[in-house]
């Protein structure tokens, strides 16, 4: 009889389907915390994997690639040519794409394993968009300060813990600014934000 998918199992599988088409990115300690509670949740409730062999094996090799990466701009290309080999039996060394651009691996290292899932991700996301390797438009930003406050409203032991507080914090300031980056009384000056009345309103 067909089981249900382990929801940890579940969880990292659609995570990693969103690292493999950029829309989000693990760092180190985090792909290695991943790995180690899925298999510390599959020796739990070894009979909730029976029928999910092939995606654990899948879940385990990927998050094993991006636990050893030293340079966060080959995650992607290593977790496909991993995937690829094991398909194919194809031993071929990892390509490597760096070219000489700063790592923000240290940053992404930095933020603490355990944030809520949905800040987590904007953590992430909005340390590549400081240093110009994502794009965030005002809409998309908008959207996501609403669905982060009602999930903060639902949640706030999650959100509000002395781990959590900071970053939810920055990330809500900073969605704020990108949100409002084309409305009147914010202007861009340098390379950041600010907001203010702009000058030739004031009569």
């Amino acid at each position: 009889m067909s089981t249900l998918m382990p929801q940890l199992l579940a969880t990292w599988t659609w995570r990693l389907e969103r690292v493999r088409s950029g829309r989000t990115i693990l760092s180190r300690s985090q792909a290695s915390t991943a790995r180690s509670d899925l298999v510390n949740d599959r020796a739990a409730q070894p009979e909730a994997y029976v029928d999910y062999d092939e995606e654990y094996t899948a879940a385990l090799d990927a998050l094993q690639v991006l636990a050893q990466q030293q340079n966060r701009r080959d995650d992607l290309l290593s977790v496909l040519s991993t995937e690829r080999r094991r398909r194919e039996g194809d031993d071929a060394p990892i390509a490597s794409t760096d070219r000489g651009r700063v790592s923000l691996a240290p940053e992404h290292d930095r933020v603490p394993s355990g944030l809520p899932e949905m800040l987590d991700q904007w953590v992430h996301r909005l340390i590549r968009y400081r240093n110009g390797a994502k794009i965030i438009d005002p809409v998309e930003a908008a959207r996501a300060e609403i669905r982060l406050r009602n999930e903060a409203d639902l949640h706030p032991g999650a959100y509000r813990n002395s781990t959590a507080n900071p970053y939810y914090g920055r990330v809500m300031r900073e969605l704020g600014e990108i949100s409002t980056s084309e409305r009147p009384g914010v202007h861009l000056g340098g390379r950041g934000l600010h907001r203010g009345i702009p000058s030739d309103s004031i009569r």
